[in-house]
């Protein structure tokens, strides 16, 4: 019964991740629409008072369009498919993307209304909608597939994974925003504004203070600014391995699906869990790969050697 709904969960969730493609025909057809009565040159961006200040041709609109809507909806539609059993977080993502493509869309309706008919465009709602929507992927993020909390009395040792460098890259445009945030006259614009600068500010310090690796013969738990992200308990433990991290896949807590990865450099080790697949990023791997060989209680010549093992653990 449990495998029939899992199936289902993943053949509803793979429907709703191709669905998004029909975003790109509905921005034709919104354009289609209205076509002959848009003028050649178009008001195409807005202020945070719905007055225009800036403008280009109907066709340069139109492409521009159809182009963002396209990589969103690829991209997204690409990414998720890593995703073999849909979570509570997978789901939020999908949720998360097919908000961003109905703003695009409704960002589209709103130019064409005000060119074709002087219909004001209020950006006020979104905004908030946008804040909002931010912060529960955000929290619900955190809150996710955390796992039991250990005993901190059998910690044995801790491990920091942390990056000064990308904490200072991160407060600069926390200050331009707070900055330009103060000296914006429109309310909803220094909300939209103050949000990203307090989202930057939580970045930068959680880059600053690091990730935390508590390791303890129950298991190992994952830890920034004092908050729990995720247990693994040994037991779940099956193989571990020093890796690289590609650049690509991005910094900070990444992954969706049963992947995770937690990381500040190109450096770490690759555990595979009961759950899923779990990247700790870190300067000194091999330390990492010892002290999972004390959690697993394995010693042999792969633990010597700081490599761990690709093989199931007993």
């Amino acid at each position: 019964m449990a495998r029939a709904e899992q199936n289902s969960a993943s053949g509803l969730f793979n429907v709703l991740r191709w669905l998004m493609l029909a975003s790109i025909p509905l921005t034709v057809l919104l354009y289609a629409g209205s076509w002959n009565r848009l003028p050649e040159r178009m008001a195409t961006h807005f202020g945070a008072s719905g007055e225009p200040n800036g403008w280009m041709a109907r066709q340069d609109s139109l492409t521009l369009c159809l182009v963002l809507t396209a990589i969103i909806a690829i991209v997204g539609a690409l990414v998720l498919s890593r995703v073999k059993q849909p979570d509570f977080l997978s789901w939020t993502g999908l949720g998360l993307l097919y908000f961003v493509l109905g703003t695009i869309l409704w960002g589209t309706a709103s130019i064409i209304g005000y060119n074709t008919t002087g219909r004001a465009v209020d950006p006020a709602p979104i905004v908030v909608i946008a804040v909002i929507a931010i912060g529960l992927s955000i929290v619900l993020g955190l809150l996710t597939r955390r796992g039991p909390e250990f005993s901190r009395a059998s910690v044995f040792t801790t491990e920091t994974h942390a990056s000064p460098l990308f904490a200072f890259v991160m407060v600069i445009p926390c200050i331009v925003l707070a900055l330009i945030a103060t000296r914006t006259p429109v309310p909803i614009a220094r909300v939209a504004l103050g949000a990203g600068s307090f989202i930057m500010l939580g970045a930068a310090a959680m880059a600053g203070s690091g990730f935390h690796y508590l390791f303890s013969k129950s298991g190992l738990e994952i830890r920034t600014l004092g908050f729990r992200l995720r247990s693994i308990p040994a037991a779940d433990i099956r193989s571990y391995t020093v890796d690289r991290w590609n650049a690509l896949g991005g910094y900070g807590i990444r992954g969706i699906g049963d992947r995770r990865a937690y990381v500040w450099g190109n450096r770490g080790v690759r555990i595979q869990t009961a759950e899923g697949e779990v990247f700790l990023g870190h300067s000194e791997p091999k330390r990492i790969v010892r002290d999972l060989d004390r959690i697993v209680a394995r010693p042999s010549p792969a633990t010597n050697s700081g490599q761990g093992t690709q093989k199931a653990l007993n």
